[in-house]
């Protein structure tokens, strides 16, 4: 048996180093790596799994072509010569009729490493391909808080410790940020409150001193109550504002307009409710906001974003350890990934395509050139994207070329023309570096890749040959691109980087208090305009849906894991209690879901409180009419991001 380092390569602010058993080419345990002084030697459950999958008989081993009907999942196997061939083949014979821009990658954040991430960046740019938009997680979230902010980070998790206030805001901890938990003990130890802010009772309230149910949509409206509040009762720290805000007074001239008892109606809070957290909040020696994404996928979470970055500011918080935000932007750029993404080989006036709306572009609407093609990487869109039934329906094209790079035989993949093998984190070189806090760890295989297995960078390397593109950037090896970017950093010390590259987790330190990092030194809060609140896109069916993370899987990743699904169990639709009565339907029953884009069944839950009006759906599971049925294609008032929490619809037994 030996063991290795590695790290997490997911979707998660966390970022885990890990310490990988094996015996031979077989993976026998994932643990922590107690050397990260931030995980801790801990590590979640879905990672303890991770043996299962990479050890799996039903993972795709070789490049397959398609046999049946787009969808039936029915396939043969060729290799990887015909594969390459087939592809540049078609890809010369689509580019010759329509252009470059006929083709279109498809890739999030199924991997998080900078090369295997980002290899494909700098190929499309150089084919001259349409380019992805990739703004479906939290960008909405970045965008407000760029407003304000600017390129500023904010806390580190373990600043949370020094907290004497903590507001978990739209946050599951036990699903998204496990991690942070120990620290929030810590600062709870020190007699520190906390209160637990969603549209319903998540696992955080478990820690929670206090929960406060708002509707969905509303957590705007609630940051300007709160402003209004201290502003009125002299709670604001008027000395910080001068020195390091803009703004201030354009924006408190307008609060008038967001007392508790204006904005009841919104928030669903009772008025002295709003006042008491508001007198907590600036009475507080280091309040801390643990911000997380859920509420800013709305019509108005960008702006809603503004409105909650301005209350540490409004107390001066961020002048006191322990105080600010965490969970926004908690990492700055340790290095450089334009090695990787490449935007100089990036053409100008390309066709560009938001993720949130390859639906509809696949069906021809909002596209000034036709998609022919589409080359699918560590992404899953016929789970994870909105508008599920409307993904479909393109992915259905018959005229449609689709690319699968996969592990295993997704929903996306089963509509493949050409699918070709992917390889777990164990198995392939790269470079992480968390967004949830400084940090950077270089890793390299543990284990020989099965098959005919390949990585991200290795099969762009063999399509740029296949298509003629010259730039020898892509004929360097992965390892030689990781030590590039450590060696060329200008956030790393020389010794810093020589741990980096012996394979070692290293934590930067943050420091105190941190820089406001926008063009004059200040925080804004009326650039271009003072913050306020403006409804969300919701619908006209009676209930506010929203989409919640859930403990043993991550979006679609970790569906492949049978012991997985099992502990999650069926998909379930959590109401507010009284809603159900009136309804008349009981805990256990199947209820369907539904609107005008589609229908998606489950099992009614009513073992959690949940905000009057809403329903919540945890999880992404496979097949057709899950939760993305639902959920429009519309986009963020800023930075252009998903608005999947920002949809109505019906409910009734099934």
């Amino acid at each position: 048996m030996s063991t290795y380092r590695s790290a997490c390569p997911y979707d998660c602010p966390d970022g885990c180093s890990l310490l990988v058993e094996t015996q031979g080419d077989r993976v026998c345990a994932v643990t922590g790596d107690p050397a990260n002084p931030y995980t801790q030697g801990r590590v979640c459950g879905k990672m303890r799994h991770l043996p299962q999958a990479v050890n799996s008989p039903h993972r795709i081993l070789t490049p397959l072509r398609r046999t049946g009907e787009k969808g039936e999942g029915k396939f043969a196997p060729i290799s990887w010569a015909e594969a390459v061939e087939e592809i540049s083949v078609r890809w010369k014979e689509l580019m010759a009729r329509y252009g470059a821009e006929t083709i279109l990658p498809c890739s999030y954040a199924g991997t998080m490493g900078a090369v295997q991430r980002h290899g494909g960046d700098g190929f499309f740019h150089a084919l001259g391909a349409a380019e992805l938009v990739r703004t479906l997680c939290s960008s909405g979230k970045s965008a407000g808080w760029e407003r304000v902010m600017g390129t500023s980070c904010d806390l580190s998790p373990w600043d949370v410790a020094h907290s004497d206030l903590i507001l978990v805001w739209s946050s599951d901890l036990l699903s998204t940020r496990i991690h942070l938990v120990p620290f929030l003990r810590q600062a709870r130890d020190r007699g520190a409150k906390v209160v637990l802010i969603d549209v319903y009772a998540n696992l955080t309230e478990m820690f929670a001193h206090q929960t406060l149910l708002v509707k969905p949509g509303s957590d705007g409206a609630l940051a300007l109550s709160l402003l209004q509040v201290l502003d009125a009762e002299g709670l604001t720290d008027q000395a910080y504002l001068a020195a390091h805000t803009t703004g201030w007074e354009e924006l408190r001239a307008t609060l008038g307009r967001w007392t508790p008892e204006a904005t009841q109606a919104i928030t669903g809070l009772e008025p002295e409710t709003v006042r008491a957290l508001a007198r907590e909040y600036g009475r507080a020696k280091a309040p801390c906001i643990i911000l997380g994404s859920g509420f800013s996928r709305s019509g108005n979470g960008g702006e809603a974003t503004r409105a909650i970055a301005a209350l540490p500011a409004a107390v001066g918080a961020w002048a006191k350890q322990g105080g600010g935000t965490y969970g926004v932007c908690s990492s700055p750029n340790l290095v450089d990934k334009s090695l990787m993404k490449r935007p100089d080989l990036a053409g100008p006036g390309r066709q560009q395509v938001n993720i949130n709306q390859i639906g509809p572009a696949l069906l021809g609407e909002g596209v000034k050139t036709p998609i022919h093609s589409l080359y699918v990487y560590h992404c899953n869109p016929a789970s994870v994207l909105s508008d599920q039934n409307g993904v479909l329906r393109g992915l259905e094209r018959q005229d449609l070329f689709t690319v699968v790079h996969e592990r295993y035989m997704t929903d996306t993949a089963k509509y493949a023309d050409i699918i070709l093998p992917a390889p777990y984190m164990v198995e392939c070189e790269d470079l992480y570096t968390p967004y949830g806090y400084r940090q950077i760890q270089y890793v390299r295989p543990v284990v020989s890749p099965p098959g005919e297995v390949k990585s991200n960078w290795e099969v762009f390397s063999l399509l740029a040959r296949a298509m003629g593109i010259e730039d020898p950037h892509f004929q360097r090896g992965a390892g030689e691109l990781c030590r590039e970017m450590v060696e060329g950093s200008a956030a790393l010390t020389p010794g810093e980087k020589e741990r980096v590259l012996a394979g070692e987790p290293v934590v930067l330190e943050t420091p105190f208090p941190l820089p406001v990092e926008t063009a004059d030194g200040r925080i804004h809060l009326a650039d271009p305009a003072p913050i306020t609140w403006y409804p969300p896109h919701g619908g006209p069916e009676p209930f506010r849906l929203v989409c919640a993370p859930v403990m043993q899987t991550l979006n679609s990743s970790f569906n492949e894991i049978p012991d997985l699904q099992q502990m999650r169990g069926e998909r379930t639709v959590r109401m507010n209690q009284s809603d159900a009565a009136r309804l008349g339907l009981r805990a256990g029953e199947r209820v369907v879901c539904s609107n005008d884009l589609g229908r998606m069944e489950g099992a009614l839950a009513l073992d959690r409180a949940v905000a009057p009006g809403t329903v919540v759906v945890q999880g992404v599971y496979p097949g057709a009419n899950a939760v993305n049925s639902l959920t429009h294609p519309r986009l963020s008032d800023l930075g252009a991001a998903t608005t999947l929490n920002d949809n109505t619809v019906e409910v009734r037994r099934a």
